[in-house]
């Protein structure tokens, strides 16, 4: 669940007017209001699954806001409310505040102030219930899943379902670290060929002054050391499916009699006379642009035709931005299993970067992520980009800064902004401790689960 996702406030007052007023001013930043004219009634509505938040007036008949607060806090202390008064009721909202309550608002307030603290509370609760919503997971196996909740992964899993019968040759094709071979093995895994385990060629790490004898197999004698015959790969895939991974690497001298192989579906040996009859289907996997080859001459067209009976494109990561939470969730679980590891907090940092950053390394860099985060080194990485090659400006003077302030902000994170427990976590002098948060301008408040903030409470 994502802060977009989290839309929700339940707005707490006997006032008709005043609902409808905060209902226009939240509808018209496109959130979810929901009314409610007395605190009981609202009780009735929340628990602690609420995915939302609470704006409640102090004064209110029967129970007021201050009573509202008090039963929400005993069923869920970390769902953000946000109190409004007027000016003469500032010393209870302060107390309020102090015991807890997200924020308060004085009368009158513009909608400005009022949109900037509920997209605060949002962010917020979405994490808390993220955070919840990980640990009540049974541990589920990421490893040999398709996984996302996105159109373009729906109709992925619908083709293979519909490609692993078929029983024809398939070209995958997508970026580096997209799930490629995941795919291949689900297509084979599907397949009544599935008796008999894939045989998979990576293309690209082919030695080449062995390559032919490799795929295709050689008789006794063939050539100087061929002392034993040997059956190639596209033999032993026999009944079974041949993953050509990397296929665009393949050496341009083979890739004719590999495609008159494909055709015949019959091996020659080298130094053979007969071919040997081989039924195998054929699934190929790049990363490259293969028509641009075809053109160039790198790649031979008749093979491309042959391997690309259907083609199937695998979306990178960046353009189904709503299965990075649903992978992340998967392999973050599986890392601490495997790790003997509670699953870890989200830390703010982590969540904005899952929620901002576009991995260009796919699938593949979003599960080396969730392990460094089921470690505990989940914001170490953004000390490690700063001393990249490609950023002339840094150093490890730089690098060790933003250690440093990561580790700030995730003990910050995990001691909820208390400065007395953060202090002792990094085991620093108070006084360096607060230099410290100078120097990287770092607000402590910023990780409190329930904060005031000055400039609203003393305003009018």
């Amino acid at each position: 669940m994502t802060s977009d996702q989290l839309s929700t406030v339940a707005i707490v007052d006997d006032e008709a007017d005043i609902r409808s007023a905060l209902r226009q001013m939240l509808q018209l930043e496109r959130l979810n209001p929901v009314e409610f004219a007395d605190a009981e009634s609202a009780l009735a509505q929340i628990d602690a699954s609420f995915p939302g938040i609470v704006i409640a007036d102090l004064r209110m008949p029967g129970l007021d806001g201050s009573g509202l607060f008090n039963r929400i806090l005993r069923c869920d202390p970390e769902l953000p409310v946000i109190m409004v008064s007027g000016h003469g009721d500032i010393a209870t909202a302060v107390d309020l505040v102090q015991r807890g309550a997200y924020d308060f608002l004085s009368k009158p307030f513009d909608s400005d102030t009022l949109i900037a603290s509920v997209r605060r509370a949002l962010e917020k609760r979405a994490l808390v219930l993220e955070n919840r919503s990980l640990r009540a997971q049974p541990v589920a196996a990421a490893s040999g899943a398709i996984l996302g909740e996105s159109p373009e992964i729906e109709k992925l899993r619908h083709t293979l379902s519909q490609l692993a019968q078929a029983d024809i040759d398939v070209l995958i094709s997508g970026e580096s670290g997209v799930g490629k071979s995941l795919i291949a093995e689900t297509l084979h895994r599907r397949s009544p060929r599935a008796r008999k385990a894939m045989v998979t060629i990576d293309c690209s790490a082919l030695p080449s002054e062995q390559a032919e004898s490799l795929l295709f197999g050689h008789v006794s004698g063939a050539f100087a050391g061929a002392q034993f015959p040997r059956s190639g790969q596209m033999l032993i895939a026999d009944g079974s499916t041949l993953l050509l991974d990397h296929v665009d690497g393949l050496p341009r001298s083979l890739q004719a009699r590999i495609q008159q192989t494909m055709e015949a579906r019959a091996v020659l040996a080298v130094g053979g006379s007969k071919p040997q009859s081989s039924n195998f289907r054929t699934i190929s996997a790049t990363d490259a642009d293969l028509d641009r080859m075809v053109e160039g001459g790198e790649f031979d067209r008749s093979l491309y035709y042959r391997l690309g009976a259907f083609r199937l494109e695998v979306p990178a990561l960046r353009d189904r931005r709503g299965d990075v939470i649903v992978l992340f969730r998967a392999f973050l679980i599986e890392a601490a299993a495997e790790l003997k590891r509670d699953t870890p907090r989200l830390s703010p940092s982590i969540w904005n970067r899952l929620q901002n950053y576009d991995w260009p390394g796919n699938v593949r860099e979003l599960r080396s992520y969730a392990a460094n985060v089921a470690l505990g080194l989940g914001d170490v990485d953004s000390a490690k980009r700063l001393i990249s090659p490609n950023n002339d400006q840094s150093g490890l003077k730089e690098a060790i800064a933003a250690f440093e302030a990561n580790m700030i902000r995730d003990v910050l994170d995990r001691c909820s902004g208390d400065i007395t427990a953060s202090v002792a976590a990094l085991q620093l002098p108070r006084k360096t401790f607060y230099d410290k948060l100078a120097r990287h301008a770092i607000d402590p408040n910023d990780y409190r689960p329930i904060r005031a903030r000055k400039g609203n409470s003393l305003s009018s």
